[in-house]
C-alpha cells in the first residue's frame, strides 16, 4: 500500500472517530431548559347588570293626593252648607218664618222680617252674614238651632204653632233640572220620605219644617229647600227637582 493511502486511511479513521465522540457528547449533555409559559392576564370581569326595578315599584309622585284632597275639601264643604239648609223659625216661633237655601258655595239667608243676606260657610258649623253687620251663627251639634252672636237664634220648624203651619205633600212625579225626558220620585208618608232619582238610587229622608227637606243617600246627605208653592225643591248639591204641572198641564 502506498504511502498517500495509508494517510488516506488514517484520516478517515481519526475523522470517523471524531464523528462518533461528538454524537456520543451530545447524547451525555442535557437538554436546554424550556421558556416557561407567558402567564396570560385573568378575564376581565363582566359589568353587573342593573337590577330589575319591580312592575309595582312606586313611579313619580303625581297630583292625585292633591287632587283627592281637594275633592274631599269641596265634599265637606257641601256636607257644612247641607247642615244649615232648610226651614228655621226664629226665636223657635214657627209664626216667625225664617229659611235657608243653597247659593253654591255660598247660602242664602232670609229672616223672619223678609230681609236677606248671603252665608258665607266658616268650617263646618258657622256662617257668616256681611249684609246682617257681619252677625255669626253657630249650627248646633244636632243640627236643630242657629245661635246667633247678636243674641237671637233659629230653631228647626217641625210643624204645629201658630202661622198656618201645614205639611207639604211631596208625593208624586219630579223632573230633575227641570228635564222633562227624566223621572224622579218621592213617596211620602206623614214625615217620613222614599226618595229614587233618575238613575235608580234610593234614599230614605224627612220633613224639616214646612221648607225644608233632609236626605241620605246611602251616606250622603243632602238637604233640600221647598218653594212656597210646593213645585220645586233646590237640593244642597246645586241641582234641583221640579213638578210636572210647572210645564202648564
Amino acid at each position: 500500500m502506498s504511502r498517500v493511502r495509508l494517510e488516506r486511511a488514517a484520516l478517515y479513521v481519526l475523522l470517523s472517530g471524531l464523528v462518533f465522540s461528538v454524537a456520543g457528547m451530545a447524547q451525555l449533555m442535557p437538554p436546554p431548559p424550556q421558556m416557561p409559559p407567558v402567564p396570560q392576564a385573568p378575564p376581565m370581569p363582566s359589568a353587573p347588570s342593573m337590577p330589575t326595578m319591580p312592575s309595582d315599584s312606586p313611579g313619580p309622585p303625581s297630583d292625585i293626593p292633591q287632587q283627592t284632597q281637594q275633592d274631599q275639601e269641596r265634599r265637606n264643604n257641601q256636607q257644612g252648607v247641607a247642615g244649615f239648609m232648610g226651614a228655621w223659625c226664629a226665636q223657635g216661633d214657627p209664626s216667625k218664618q225664617a229659611s235657608i237655601s243653597s247659593n253654591g258655595p255660598m247660602l242664602n239667608l232670609r229672616n223672619e222680617s223678609g230681609s236677606t243676606s248671603i252665608g258665607n260657610l266658616q268650617g263646618n258649623n258657622q256662617i257668616v252674614a256681611p249684609e246682617w253687620q257681619f252677625v255669626t251663627g253657630t249650627l248646633s251639634g244636632d243640627g236643630r238651632r242657629i245661635n246667633w252672636s247678636n243674641g237671637t237664634f233659629w230653631a228647626r220648624c217641625y210643624g204645629g204653632g201658630g202661622g198656618g203651619y201645614r205639611t207639604p205633600n211631596l208625593n208624586g212625579t219630579w223632573y230633575p233640572n227641570g228635564n222633562r225626558s227624566l223621572q224622579c220620585s218621592i213617596q211620602q208618608r206623614k214625615g217620613n220620605l222614599t226618595l229614587q232619582n233618575e238613575v235608580g238610587d234610593r234614599a230614605t229622608g224627612s220633613l224639616n219644617g214646612k221648607w225644608g227637606v233632609t236626605t241620605n243617600w246611602q251616606g250622603t246627605r243632602i238637604s233640600g229647600t221647598i218653594s212656597k208653592d210646593g213645585t220645586r225643591i233646590d237640593w244642597s248639591n246645586g241641582t234641583y227637582w221640579i213638578r210636572y204641572r210647572l210645564y202648564g198641564q
